[in-house]
């Protein structure tokens, strides 16, 4: 094509994939971001694309003139770099309208919620691919099966709905743009509450998704999620319910677990069909994740007992319950979580995989708003575990707001395990290593990943524990 794509914010999940997509389709790409980090950082720099890690006016021009800059919404108001832009005039986008441009007039498959999104996705391209349908996606964050966050492809196209902002100049969610014809909602639970700031002021986007469904579309939700359901009501397409309630339209029953694996019966209503499903995750909440992208999958075409072989093995986006250490007497587990509701579904998923473990769970609370907003939250997020390392909060895109809530606040909320508050990574992973003891499970929570702290634990792990017969 040619034409030269500057990106701000490069090394975001989102914004990083588009740009190895443009890339990969012809177009000279360039790009700039601040205080970015593998391994998204690598990927970009292994990919050949030029890149600068802090905004500057000087960047605009600093690897040609641009016919187009994509800005990801992580760029704020005052961005140097941004300002310059608009001075020179160059034309500009957000990333998903982007996307939208290099998907064209392909099925679009969007899946929505607070939780769960990443894994619902990547689940979802796996059972496409298998279908033998040649998907592409568009997910938040490293997809293992795939090696990749965002992939062209051919056929249906998989985009996890962001409901954060869309842009500097826009601020309505990321997924109103998608504009899908296939959508599912994995669960609705408030959230981002600097942008939203109430629990129905984050469901009102959801009912404007749902009202603009196409008359021939699907929408499948939650059907055990009350505001869930309340959403599908506005939907004027068809609608699907999946759960464990009685009356769902794919109803999970019979879910046992094992270990590190799960297994569940999907009951069809419409014919009665009984699907079993195994997968190697022990948390119950993706069972409905699963569920959903079966559910999605089959709306594509794709029979339901081959979406359930195509996750037999499935191994998930990164940073998703994923274990470093499998064959040490210490586990180290490294997950993503940084909501209250998350850390409490990850901590449950790791006492029912080691029921008579000792479980030392390592967080850093995400953003101001959020942990100050939801505090109340953390009473019972942590019963799980037997101890929490809890590090600084991490301001992220607050940098340099007013800190309205501290890490003595969120220690003195958690209920339950013994709390240890520490200055930084390094005070958790010395803190940590000192208290190890064989049979230990470590679990990392924290969306930023701490300063690598599961790698580091891992390492040490690795170097002072033997390996455990398999």
């Amino acid at each position: 094509m040619g034409e030269h794509v500057h990106f701000l914010g490069i090394c975001g999940y989102a914004v990083h994939g588009a740009a190895l997509l443009a890339k990969e389709l012809g177009y000279t790409v360039s790009g700039s971001d601040a205080f970015a980090y593998p391994p998204i950082s690598t990927v970009i720099t292994d990919a050949g694309i030029p890149w600068v890690n802090s905004y500057a006016p000087g960047n605009v021009e600093r690897f040609g003139h641009p016919d187009l800059v994509v800005v990801g919404n992580n760029v704020r108001p005052g961005n140097v770099e941004w300002e310059a832009v608009q001075q020179a005039g160059i034309p500009t986008t957000s990333e998903i309208e982007f996307f939208m441009q290099l998907v064209g007039t392909r099925e679009r498959l969007a899946v929505l919620g607070t939780h769960g999104k990443t894994t619902t996705s990547s689940a979802l391209a796996v059972m496409l691919d298998h279908g033998g349908l040649d998907p592409g996606f568009r997910i938040g964050g490293i997809v293992r099966d795939f090696d990749a966050a965002t992939r062209l492809g051919s056929g249906p196209f998989v985009f996890e709905g962001d409901e954060y902002t869309t842009a500097v100049w826009d601020r309505s969610p990321k997924f109103a743009h998608i504009k899908p014809r296939i959508a599912g909602i994995v669960n609705l639970e408030w959230d981002h509450p600097d942008i939203y700031p109430s629990f129905d002021a984050y469901l009102e986007p959801f009912f404007s998704m749902a009202a603009s469904m196409p008359h021939d579309g699907l929408l499948v939700v939650n059907g055990d999620d009350p505001a869930a359901v309340a959403v599908g009501s506005a939907a004027p397409c068809r609608v699907e319910l999946f759960g464990c309630h009685e009356d769902a339209d794919w109803r999970i029953a019979g879910t046992t677990s094992s270990g590190l694996s799960q297994r569940w019966e999907l009951i069809h209503a419409a014919d009665g069909t009984v699907t079993r499903f195994m997968i190697p995750r022990p948390g119950v909440h993706d069972a409905g994740n699963i569920t959903l992208a079966a559910v999605l999958a089959h709306a594509c075409g794709v029979p339901v007992a081959a979406s359930s072989e195509s996750v037999r093995h499935f191994r998930g986006p990164g940073r998703r319950f994923e274990v470093l250490t499998p064959e040490r007497s210490v586990t180290v587990i490294d997950d993503y979580a940084h909501h209250p509701s998350e850390v409490h579904a990850v901590l449950e998923a790791a006492r029912r995989a080691f029921p008579e473990n000792r479980i030392i769970g390592i967080h850093t609370p995400h953003t101001y708003t959020r942990t100050r907003a939801l505090l109340g939250a953390y009473e019972t997020c942590c019963q799980a575990a037997d101890v929490m390392v809890l590090g600084p909060i991490d301001a992220a895109r607050e940098r340099g707001s007013e800190q309205t809530v501290t890490e003595e606040e969120v220690q003195r909320a958690i209920s339950g395990p013994e709390v240890i508050l520490v200055r930084d990574a390094d005070e958790a992973e010395e803190r940590v290593n000192t208290l190890l003891e064989p049979g230990d499970v470590v679990v990392v929570l924290s969306l930023s990943g701490f300063d690598k702290i599961a790698e580091r634990i891992a390492s040490h792990v690795c170097e002072e524990f033997p390996a455990v017969r398999q």
